[in-house]
């Protein structure tokens, strides 16, 4: 192909790839490879999964390249299969995203969510047979999005930072009983 490269057509370019041309294919890469990149950064992947979109849209071109009927628009084929490569992998990481923040424990063993469900229920259906203040207290402690310090709780219900231990220690314990004693058929 010689120093007419510039020059050289995308038509040119890709019939010489057909036949086999090594350098026309380095060329098409040269040519197309920078606005492949960059559509797929555009559609906001990193710079390393950019890099696999791009690697992957020539890996398509090469192998439909004798199936592309207007070899003046590879530049748009290029822009369409890097656009459509780039949503797949966006896609799939937010799908793995989602995946390790439902399924994946803190000790990285998987959570069945059904199962986890059915605790939370199992758990719930416990707090409510206790009494008020134990109820009202392992709320506090356990479930309160603020997560009041133990001063905080006895602040609330008006006792000694010091009996709360103890007593969060003795509602526990009848929270267990019951958890034992929950029946779901009430």
């Amino acid at each position: 192909m010689g120093s007419e490269h510039a020059t050289t057509s995308a038509t040119e370019l890709a019939l010489a790839c057909r036949s086999g041309d090594a350098e026309a294919w380095d060329l098409l890469l040269d040519r197309y490879e920078r606005l492949v990149f960059a559509i797929a950064m555009r559609e906001g992947l990193s710079s390393d999964d950019a890099a696999d979109v791009t690697q992957t849209t020539f890996e398509a071109l090469l192998t439909q390249l004798d199936r592309i009927r207007d070899d003046e628009r590879i530049a748009y084929w290029l822009m369409t299969v890097a656009r459509r490569q780039a949503w797949r992998v966006r896609d799939d990481r937010a799908r793995q995203r989602a995946d390790e923040t439902i399924t994946v424990a803190g000790d990285g063993s998987m959570v069945d969510p059904i199962s986890d469900h059915n605790t939370v229920m199992w758990v719930y259906h416990g707090l409510s047979k206790l009494d008020g203040l134990c109820r009202e207290l392992i709320t506090a402690l356990y479930f309160d999005p603020e997560s009041p310090s133990y001063a905080e709780v006895a602040s609330r219900f008006g006792r000694p930072v010091g009996s709360i231990g103890p007593t969060r220690a003795r509602c526990l314990t009848k929270l267990r009983t019951l958890l034992g004693e929950v029946n779901w058929n009430e």
